[in-house]
């Protein structure tokens, strides 16, 4: 999981860099939002394993909002002290003659913003009609 965590916080680091945007800002925000609709889904889908019911019934909301800055902050201030200078220089001698680099272009990998949410819900919808 490691790896294609480090290979899609790379693509997203060169697309924006293509698109003179801040590189290091741009790639964490877009991965911290596909870890973080990835984390909710799971936390949604878990509930509903566990408890028949979506959107953590059994729960208090004090443990509603931790669950949700969890989900929401956690990520994002990981993945940005995670990938300093020194992680990202060496990100980029590793993967820069990646074969998947040719393979898949830019729009495909930006496009996994929006497979994540509609598998997610195409999840829910399925484990929904068990209830």
């Amino acid at each position: 999981m490691k790896k294609i965590i480090d290979y899609l916080f790379y693509r997203y680091y060169l697309i924006s860099i293509k698109n003179e945007e801040f590189p290091r800002f741009g790639a964490t925000c877009i991965l911290a939002e596909i870890i973080m609709m990835a984390y909710l889904f799971a936390v949604l889908i878990l509930s509903f394993l566990l408890t028949r019911d979506f959107f953590l019934p059994n729960t208090s909301g004090r443990a509603r909002i931790i669950i949700g800055i969890i989900g929401s902050f956690l990520p994002w201030i990981v993945i940005y002290l995670h990938y300093n200078k020194k992680r990202i220089n060496a990100l980029l001698e590793k993967y820069q003659n990646n074969r998947y680099n040719t393979k898949y272009s830019d729009k495909a990998v930006l496009s996994l913003s929006y497979i994540v949410p509609t598998v997610g819900l195409i999840l829910m919808l399925l484990l929904y009609q068990f209830r």
